[in-house]
């Protein structure tokens, strides 16, 4: 049986070993962080995959729960950790709203500074340098995943789709500019104008309907 989110966040923040298969989670963050340490990045998507599958099927939870619990991981410094759970959290999104989902990518401001993927990027960086290659290989492809997931969200408008989308691949650019991938960000930023583009398309079409309706009842 899941066990409740607020369990499953007091013994993680205790460092105790929660119940059953949860126990498996905070060594295989710890291992996760390792891979990336030591560049095994096929290694690390695979334990994030296995992470992912924990939390999302074992926790009963919600993308916001968990989305703040990925925050307090990076607000500790506990930059690398935070990426899997946050990566979890956009998943839950998916079922929930693209509001939150942004979060996870780094749209907005959360807490101590820009959170989500691109503020654990951005701290992990600022504390090594050398840490711009495991941005580059691992964390991007990981924020191309999200923008994937919003990409199949039916739970959303059309227009908040492409403003989000628009938002998110401008941070996707953002972090390629970090790890010095200039022609990575120069295409995130062409798709992301697209996506803003057909945002203005559905605001027009919107404003034309209005001001129709609005003569209509002039008339």
């Amino acid at each position: 049986m899941p066990m409740t989110q607020l369990t499953f966040f007091c013994h993680f923040a205790a460092d105790s070993t929660p119940p059953g298969k949860l126990c498996e989670i905070p060594s295989l963050l710890q291992e996760y962080k390792n891979f990336l340490a030591t560049r095994k990045f096929d290694e690390a998507e695979k334990t994030n995959k296995v992470i992912h599958s924990l939390i999302t099927n074992e926790i009963s939870t919600t993308g916001d729960e968990l989305r703040r619990f990925a925050t307090e991981l990076l607000n500790a410094g506990r930059y690398e950790e935070s990426i899997p759970v946050y990566f979890a959290a956009a998943f839950l999104y998916t079922k929930e709203d693209l509001w939150g989902m942004r979060y996870c990518v780094g749209v907005g401001w959360d807490g101590h500074g820009s959170a989500g993927i691109l503020g654990a990027s951005l701290k992990m960086i600022g504390r090594d340098v050398a840490m711009k290659e495991v941005v580059k290989c691992h964390v991007i492809p990981l924020m191309h995943d999200v923008k994937n997931q919003m990409l199949e969200m039916t739970s959303v408008s059309e227009k908040d789709k492409s403003w989000w989308m628009s938002q998110v691949l401008e941070r996707i650019a953002r972090s390629a500019k970090l790890v010095d991938d200039d022609e990575a960000a120069k295409e995130a930023l062409k798709e992301s104008r697209v996506w803003k583009e057909k945002w203005w398309q559905i605001e027009e079409e919107e404003e034309t309907v209005v001001e129709k309706d609005e003569r209509c009842i002039v008339m």
